[in-house]
């Protein structure tokens, strides 16, 4: 979503990325909390919330890197603690495509996109559950 009064990406609306024949929707909410939904959002309908939001297919540069290249897998990555109560909470949904990477992760409460390689990403503290 773009936010056109503020002139930037809006976090907090969904991340929808289109891969022709369909299109996955990926927001996240409050701590730990992630929807992900498939063609549920008709972006030829105007973003009905405020007059001030659009839908815009570039806006976030973390998302330049995947155009056009096809998936190779989707990853769930959790972070893990030592606390017993919550030993693993989950942090982002992976998109890895042929030569990039996109990870759609909780921003506390709203959506963070990046684009950083997974061989930069810390060796502790994190787990990496293969979707597809």
């Amino acid at each position: 979503m773009w936010d056109m009064a503020q002139r930037g990406w809006f976090a907090d609306g969904p991340v929808i990325l289109d891969f022709g024949l369909t299109k996955v929707e990926v927001t996240h909410r409050k701590f730990d909390e992630c929807a992900i939904t498939w063609d549920q959002i008709d972006m030829a309908n105007p973003v009905d919330w405020y007059e001030h939001f659009d839908w815009r297919s570039d806006p976030h540069a973390a998302l330049r890197r995947a155009r056009g290249r096809p998936l190779r897998a989707v990853n769930i990555i959790e972070r893990t603690t030592a606390a017993d109560w919550r030993p693993r909470v989950l942090h982002a949904v992976e998109f890895l495509f042929d030569g990039a990477r996109l990870a759609i992760f909780n921003a506390m409460d709203e959506n963070g996109l990046t684009d950083v390689p997974e061989n930069d990403l810390p060796a502790a503290h994190w787990r990496r559950v293969h979707v597809a």
